[in-house]
């Protein structure tokens, strides 16, 4: 059995929002940002490669981007990078791996920067 909320409005910024048939199992199996942040980031051979800097969703509301801080030994040389969060995977034990990843192939991506306003 599934459970679902039907039509159960919920508080945001103090306008009520409403909800239709959430699935509550599939939203509790998502990613707590709380939990992300600053988090270690692993390839799959248990290497540490980064450390989880952010996670932004873009304005379309359906897309989050990781942002990676790529460290350098004794955190000289650090790179901010950006990655789908659909790049990402969970292992076992509950860390954030990045599949085929190295420190090296990361720090050879686009660095990050943040829109000024």
């Amino acid at each position: 059995m599934t459970a679902s909320a039907e039509s159960v409005p919920h508080v945001a910024g103090g306008v009520v929002v409403e909800y239709n048939n959430l699935d509550i199992a599939l939203v509790a199996s998502g990613w707590s940002v709380v939990e992300l942040l600053r988090g270690d980031v692993y390839n799959d051979r248990g290497d540490f490669v980064g450390y989880v800097h952010d996670a932004l969703v873009l304005p379309d509301g359906d897309t989050t981007f990781v942002i990676v801080n790529v460290a350098g030994f004794l955190n000289i040389g650090e790179k901010l990078i950006g990655l789908p969060a659909g790049a990402f995977e969970i292992n076992a034990n509950g860390d954030l791996v990045l599949p085929n990843a190295s420190k090296d192939n990361l720090k050879s991506l686009p660095r990050f920067f943040y829109a000024r306003n």
